[in-house]
């Protein structure tokens, strides 16, 4: 999902903020036992349904408290690797005994979750990049939030008053899921179908930027939940036996190319709107593939973007190429993009002038999104782990946040572009 990048010297500040703001990473979200019920009536969650897509959005309301009971409201999850992830907010119920978070808090506690425990000292101070994910979309196709509720006052004072699970779901029912291999594919990654019978839609092709591997798999499976053939992409770091290089080095349009076809053949696209959506370093190759495919591509999606071709990654004389032939740092033109180009961006990105990139490619005609607080995490779909990029006095938090913001907007906009 999102990638959490934590300065060392940010922890303290980290810590700080979430618990000003109501949240923390500790494991307030479960306290053992069954709930008990407090005050007159039976305390229970309300979440509108607990099956829902994993980009739909949630509204947390806990009813039954007795008036003005101060609760702490918990989230916890487990990542793929088994490590347990959770979040609190502490809040008092009204007058009626209802504590409703809304969407906006709701969102801002699922986006809050910390890895616990010793793993979760390991990462935070490691300096590096993390984030939470659950299985791939391919093997697991939906993970589970489980919610709590503790009583930090009343006559239930420490007890757990009640509990509700969400399921988020990857891949709603009739969607299929196929992995793609270099060798029987000549691609590496995963595609993604919707429900059979549906009207043809635009194909999605999605890839990430230099952390490597099949970074867009959960984004593609959502797309074919919403109806979009959809395919994730890897092009590097692609794992032994796969042919693929280690870097961003030499990395061939061709490639890009050939699964772009691959996908407009399946069934539910329409061929001649086939999408390209890349992210960071991704979106140079996006952009170049509408710029030189037009025939094959034709809206691009650029999150956090380079508006110019950069520099290979590890190693390498060039970063991409075209039929074999290196392509020149510089400036990427749009003049021969068949269709939209869309900038998404993070006025405050620390990894690089995203904000600037996107201005300079709306000066060729671009729609760009730019949001002024977030950093350079604004990528794909909302309620994802946010990206975390260091700073003091609560600005990892803040930017954090503010990337979530960023991706709720601009996941709509992007569905309404691909449905256009």
């Amino acid at each position: 999902m999102g990638r959490m990048r934590i300065v060392p010297t940010a922890t303290a500040a980290l810590a700080l903020a979430l618990t000003a703001a109501g949240c923390s990473g500790g494991d307030g979200a479960d306290k053992g036992g069954p709930a008990k019920p407090s005050g007159q009536h039976a305390v229970r969650f309300e979440t509108g349904g607990t099956v829902a897509l994993a980009d739909a959005p949630v509204r947390i309301r806990l009813e039954g408290l007795a008036p003005r009971t101060r609760v702490e409201i918990g989230v916890r999850a487990e990542d793929r690797h088994g490590t347990r992830w959770a979040a609190s907010a502490s809040r008092t119920a009204d007058s009626e005994g209802t504590v409703d978070l809304g969407e906006k808090g709701s969102a801002r506690l699922l986006g809050s979750m910390l890895p616990t425990g010793g793993r979760a000292q390991q990462l935070i101070g490691s300096g590096k990049a993390f984030s939470y994910h659950p299985g791939p979309p391919g093997q697991q196709r939906s993970y589970k939030l489980g919610l709590s509720a503790t009583a930090l006052s009343g006559k239930d004072k420490g007890e757990r008053v009640a509990r509700h699970d969400l399921v988020r779901q990857w891949l709603k029912k009739g969607t299929e899921h196929r992995e793609l291999t270099v060798a029987k594919d000549r691609i590496a990654g995963d595609l993604y179908l919707p429900p059979k019978g549906g009207d043809r839609k635009a194909p999605v092709l999605v890839f990430g930027g230099s952390e490597g591997g099949n970074a867009g798999t959960y984004t593609a499976a959502l797309l074919a939940s919403h109806g979009h053939p959809a395919m994730s992409v890897c092009y590097f770091r692609c794992g032994k036996g796969s042919g693929r290089p280690n870097g961003i080095d030499d990395i061939d349009l061709d490639y890009f190319t050939r699964a772009g076809n691959l996908l407009r053949e399946q069934e539910g696209a329409d061929p001649g709107r086939l999408a390209v959506m890349g992210n960071s370093r991704g979106s140079e190759a996006a952009q170049l593939l509408g710029q030189r495919r037009p025939s094959v591509f034709h809206d691009v999606i650029a999150y956090a973007p380079s508006s110019k071709v950069n520099g290979p990654y590890l190693s390498g004389t060039t970063a991409w190429t075209d039929h074999g032939e290196p392509i020149p740092t510089g400036p990427i033109p749009l003049d021969r993009v068949r269709g939209t180009v869309l900038a998404v961006a993070g006025g405050n990105d620390k990894m690089w002038g995203s904000a600037a990139s996107a201005a300079a490619m709306a000066r060729q005609g671009a729609k760009k999104l730019v949001y002024p607080d977030a950093g350079h995490h604004v990528n794909w779909f909302p309620l994802g782990q946010p990206g975390q990029e260091g700073g003091r006095n609560g600005a990892v938090v803040s930017t954090s946040r503010a990337d979530q913001v960023a991706r709720a907007d601009s996941w709509r906009r992007v569905l309404r572009l691909l449905e256009s």
